[in-house]
């Protein structure tokens, strides 16, 4: 799953109280706005349930709830496929239970995603997805803040009474994303700069703060910082800023604001791609740990209740009707249905929730383990492997593990990230498998062309995700954090290759 757009900011607890009602009348504005029908039956059929909304699109809606940590709700639109690719669109509320700490601002959270994924590897995929107008509708509709800033869809003006606040959002240890801040050049004009400034971010609503000095606050800001940087010109401030270190002036780069004049549609690639970039691949806020797992249980039972309402009507009828209302609606739904879905098709659609892994695998195995009847605790112990590969690679990112491979992180649950178990994980396979050529082809996946010019490598190292009969099951990855990627890549899951010991 590629992901193209992320966006997560916090509300106050006023705000998260009406966040499922604010999530769902954006959400269904934005869906007409696009030209979509109204995916939210009225009356006693509210509620989780997966619904056609024309064009070929289905819109699911799950809830879920983790008693005193969270309640969740989703909204996560499948377009039809265009060009062998899908293209999604989700918009997930989170309300806590109760603050992790006297500090936390927030008492919920919204995160709009919007991610694709070939059918085939080899389908292109377009980076150059737009914000969606969903963003501009929620943060129009809420205070949004990350951490201490707040985010909004227009530059917001500063003074030079407020550049010390200023400073202590830049600095503050709560602010997730990037903050853009535009001083303008002695004697320019600072409406001249506002229609520049909101023209150059216009793709950045949801994933920077962005801040508009005049003239005068500009030169204080300036010379509160030991590297002084400049006037007429852009920076972005990535997280953690130390006006004291001419070091730490390397982190945040500076545009220069004749750029503005002459180079727009490069000033705005530039901010545009780097930042959404930060912001895609960006852990969540330790209170949404835990959310993406939740949301997938739920929606997995969601499925075979479907499942099995199908089976005691005799005939097809909509996702997710409660089971004491099968009769009641069958014979309106028959032939009107989507076709029902496995685990491992819910399994596919989550792959945005693991930021950290470049999943080049084809779908084709996947659908066929989904046909197994032991598929729900297959797809489950997928997500497991999945989800203690991208807390491993998120450790070496951020420097917390440098102990090994894989395999060792799993071996010490010291430093407190996810693990799987390291019995079921093979850091490479036997030689006899990797001098046949037979076998050795078999374990040949996709690569981006920057690992491997010919775009395919061996993955040697592989997990277990179950054994039942002659399926036994198995992830195959290839461990490039220390690569070009610095990413795992997921090449392969679904039965289990031949070897040696395979008939």
């Amino acid at each position: 799953m590629w992901i193209g757009y992320r966006s997560v900011f916090g509300v106050d607890w006023k705000e998260a109280n009406r966040g499922p009602e604010i999530a769902a009348d954006r959400f269904a504005t934005w869906l007409a706005r696009e030209g979509f029908e109204p995916g939210f039956p009225a009356g006693d059929d509210c509620g989780p349930g997966r619904f056609r909304v024309g064009a070929g699109a289905v819109l699911t809606t799950t809830e879920a709830a983790e008693p005193g940590r969270f309640k969740a709700v989703r909204y996560r639109l499948k377009e039809a496929p265009r060009a062998g690719v899908h293209w999604y669109t989700s918009l997930t509320f989170v309300s806590l239970s109760r603050r992790p700490d006297k500090e936390l601002r927030e008492h919920g959270y919204f995160l709009i995603e919007v991610s694709a994924r070939g059918s085939d590897p080899a389908a292109h995929i377009d980076v150059r997805v737009r914000t969606p107008d969903l963003t501009g509708l929620l943060l129009d509709s809420v205070t949004a803040t990350d951490g201490p800033a707040r985010l909004t869809t227009c530059p917001q003006p500063m003074g030079v009474r407020d550049v010390d606040d200023l400073i202590n959002v830049l600095c503050d240890p709560g602010r997730r994303m990037p903050a853009v801040v535009a001083v303008p050049g002695d004697g320019d004009k600072t409406a001249l700069w506002r229609e520049k400034f909101s023209e150059a971010t216009r793709y950045l609503h949801g994933i920077a703060s962005l801040y508009l000095l005049d003239e005068e606050a500009g030169r204080k800001l300036n010379n509160e910082f030991e590297y002084h940087w400049t006037t007429a010109a852009l920076r972005t401030f990535h997280p953690l800023v130390d006006p004291a270190s001419r070091e730490d002036g390397e982190r945040h780069p500076v545009l220069k604001g004749e750029r503005l004049e002459y180079e727009m549609d490069a000033v705005q690639a530039i901010l545009t791609h780097r930042i959404r970039a930060a912001t895609a691949a960006a852990p969540l806020p330790e209170p949404l740990v835990g959310v993406g797992d939740a949301l997938f249980r739920a929606n997995e039972e969601q499925r075979a209740c479907a499942a099995e309402n199908r089976r005691l009507a005799g005939v097809q009828v909509p996702d997710y009707v409660p089971a004491g209302r099968v009769a009641e609606r069958a014979a309106e739904a028959a032939g009107s249905a989507e076709p029902e879905q496995s685990p491992f098709d819910l399994l596919i659609e989550s792959f945005g929730d693991f930021p950290n892994l470049l999943i080049t695998a084809e779908e084709g195995p996947m659908r066929q383990l989904g046909q197994h009847k032991d598929a729900a605790t297959f797809a489950a112990k997928a997500r497991e492997a999945l989800s203690a590969l991208d807390a491993y690679v998120a450790a070496r990112r951020a420097g917390t593990w440098d102990g090994g491979g894989f395999r060792s992180y799993c071996e010490d649950s010291r430093h407190g990230g996810r693990i799987y178990s390291a019995t079921q994980v093979a850091a490479l396979e036997s030689d006899t498998v990797r001098q046949d050529p037979r076998m050795a082809q078999q374990r040949r996946f996709r690569v981006p062309r920057a690992v491997a010019e010919s775009g395919y490598a061996e993955f040697w190292a592989h997990i277990k995700i179950g054994n039942s009969g002659q399926v036994a099951p198995r992830l195959h990855y290839l461990d490039d954090t220390n690569g070009p990627t610095a990413a795992v890549i997921v090449g392969y899951l679904g039965h289990h290759l031949k070897n040696t010991k395979s008939s």
